[in-house]
């Protein structure tokens, strides 16, 4: 039986609160603000993100050395290869360097080759992109990885000893034996002495390695002084970084998403004029949220079900006839995609109820499936059950292919992978990531010792109390402020993403009407009214029913205590106010 959520209020940091209203914000704004800050250290620079409060590039270890060896290979004649991750952060990666070397650097385009490795193959420089290197037959100035690369030692040494040199910028965490020592150059802020925000996604790294670049040639006179900066690449940068699920409170990510959105509702650029054409956001301007549900889930789509370059070539696109025919390749993927997920998450509950009992503190699950459907499923079992979980698929090679999402904030999941290798040498192929998501590939005769590995390393991280689903709130709103300004007011404080959450608000209502919608009759739509309210509002809450001969959990005039997130639908040209329900039950007298 799963355990019930805990229903949790954000604490409120007083003196933030004061600091917030004295920076001209509204009272709620400044809440909100206080229950995400615990202290006033770049409150200004994470309220009001400026590109002018980016960390400079030569901040990060081994920049500048990335940037001259970067420089050389652009003054030189041979292939520049860019190896990249498959998801829309490696993607984003590869846009942002192949844009900084050909239309910034002069570099001809033929001389760039990009290569993304299969999302079957795990994270990383695999073997088949080592082999993809090294059948290009022609002379190799430089090897540049981004996103991934730090944890691929054995596939650079390959590398180097065939004199192809490789430059390595990543952002996942750096193995316990440090950075590879067979690279020409590793730059990574996690590794150690590197005092740059640990936070930066990699299309990040990548773009700050790619301006230490432009200061290089500037220096060596290859580009004049007033050289174009590379201000106008953020606007992919934002959308890797809001992709990859990075922190939100970083006063770096705030700014260069920031940058981002505001390039991208400008609507210049064919693939975003693409995108509004397919979904205009109810006319709303694209945030944060938006990029993350609509865009980025198509780009990962083509990884998971099709052809990767398709990603790269929507991003690419030089007019918005070739983009639009990207990107309907792209939705169309994830329709399969969403087909495909459909019956793997069915299979993986069932697998995940069988191993599931209270005192659990992870869900390791074997399956039979689409490799490239396995985060989404952790995610989806993990909140669920509440508890951190890998999802893993036989690849039909003797291997299985995993995906971790941590669940738990305080757990660390490459740490977990780490402690595991450790434990039990050789139980990993390869492995890499981060703390809240991280990828493997092991023998399938192992999994029995990594699911109880997993276990132990959870437990070991998490102390003697199992986790339990958590839901954070802000507290509760007064009646008179669900009104559509709300929104507005709210939308101030963008973006939001993980650890500057989207506000969610307790509330108890009167439902006046509640019925299923939706193809799978699993939704509901309700009108719901406030305590002292005059109105009702209507409101969602998708995926509130197991099935469609489930009974309904509400009956009119029944009184519902509810998560909410508040939203603004518009039909017909009009906007009102919805309330997007998180959790919601019968509210029970006592």
């Amino acid at each position: 039986m799963l355990k019930p959520p805990r229903i949790v209020q954000r604490p409120l940091h007083s003196d933030v609160f004061a600091a917030a209203l004295d920076l001209g914000l509204t009272d709620l704004q400044a809440r909100l603000v206080a229950q995400r800050l615990d202290k006033l250290e770049e409150i200004e620079a994470i309220v009001f993100p400026k590109l002018k409060h980016l960390q400079h590039p030569s901040e990060l270890k081994n920049a500048q050395q990335a940037a001259e060896l970067i420089a050389n290979a652009i003054q030189g004649t041979g292939l520049i290869v860019l190896s990249t991750d498959y998801d829309t952060d490696g993607v984003t990666s590869a846009w942002v360097a192949f844009h900084a070397l050909t239309e910034y650097f002069g570099v001809p385009s033929q001389r760039v080759v990009h290569l993304i490795g299969e999302r079957k193959s795990g994270y990383g420089i695999s073997d088949d992109v080592v082999e993809r290197i090294l059948q290009l037959n022609k002379p190799i100035d430089l090897v540049i990885s981004a996103d991934q690369g730090s944890s691929d030692e054995p596939r650079i040494k390959r590398l180097a000893e065939a004199g192809i040199p490789v430059c390595v910028t990543d952002h996942h965490q750096m193995p316990t034996e440090g950075a590879p020592p067979s690279a020409a150059c590793t730059v990574n802020p996690q590794q150690v002495g590197c005092d740059y925000d640990k936070t930066v996604a990699g299309c990040f790294v990548i773009f700050l390695v790619m301006s230490q670049v432009r200061q290089v040639l500037i220096q060596r006179g290859v580009l004049t002084e007033d050289a174009p900066s590379l201000r106008a690449l953020a606007i992919h940068v934002a959308l890797g970084t809001i992709a990859d699920s990075v922190s939100l409170k970083s006063p770096n990510n705030r700014a260069i998403v920031l940058s981002g959105l505001q390039q991208i509702n400008q609507f210049t650029h064919p693939a975003w004029q693409a995108v509004r054409q397919l979904n205009d956001n109810q006319g709303r301007p694209f945030n944060a949220e938006f990029l993350a549900f609509q865009v980025a889930t198509r780009i990962n789509a083509a990884s998971r079900v099709s052809d990767v370059t398709t990603a790269f070539h929507f991003l690419n696109a030089t007019d918005q006839a070739e983009a639009t025919r990207y990107l309907q390749q792209l939705d169309a993927d994830n329709q399969e995609r969403r087909d495909q997920q459909q019956s793997m998450l069915a299979q993986a509950m069932e697998k995940a109820a069988e191993q599931y009992h209270p005192h659990r503190f992870s869900l390791a699950i074997a399956l039979e499936g689409n490799a490239g459907i396995q985060g989404i499923i952790a995610t989806r079992v993990g909140e669920k059950f509440g508890v951190p979980c890998v999802a893993m698929t036989d690849l039909n090679d003797g291997t299985l292919a995993g995906s971790g999402r941590g669940i738990v904030p305080e757990l660390d999941l490459r740490l977990a992978f780490q402690w595991m290798e450790d434990q039990h040498p050789g139980l990993f192929i390869s492995m890499g990531g981060h703390k809240g998501a991280a990828g493997c590939q092991i023998p399938i005769e192992l999994y029995p010792q990594f699911h109880n590995l997993f276990e132990s390393a959870v437990q070991l991280q998490l102390g003697d109390t199992p986790p339990s689903p958590l839901i954070e709130t802000d507290g509760e709103l007064h009646a008179h402020q669900l009104t559509t300004a709300l929104i507005d007011e709210i939308a101030q404080l963008e973006p939001f993403g993980r650890e500057w959450p989207q506000p969610q608000f307790t509330g108890r209502f009167r439902v006046v009407e509640a019925k299923r919608v939706g193809q799978n009759q699993a939704h509901l739509s309700l009108s719901l009214l406030a305590e002292n309210a005059a109105t009702p509002i209507k409101a969602i809450y998708f995926n509130a029913l197991e099935s469609a001969n489930q009974p309904l959990p509400f009956d009119r005039q029944d009184w519902i205590d509810c998560v909410y997130q508040p939203s603004l639908n518009t039909f017909m040209g009009r906007s009102s106010l919805q309330l997007r329900l998180q959790w919601a039950q019968k509210h029970l007298d006592v």
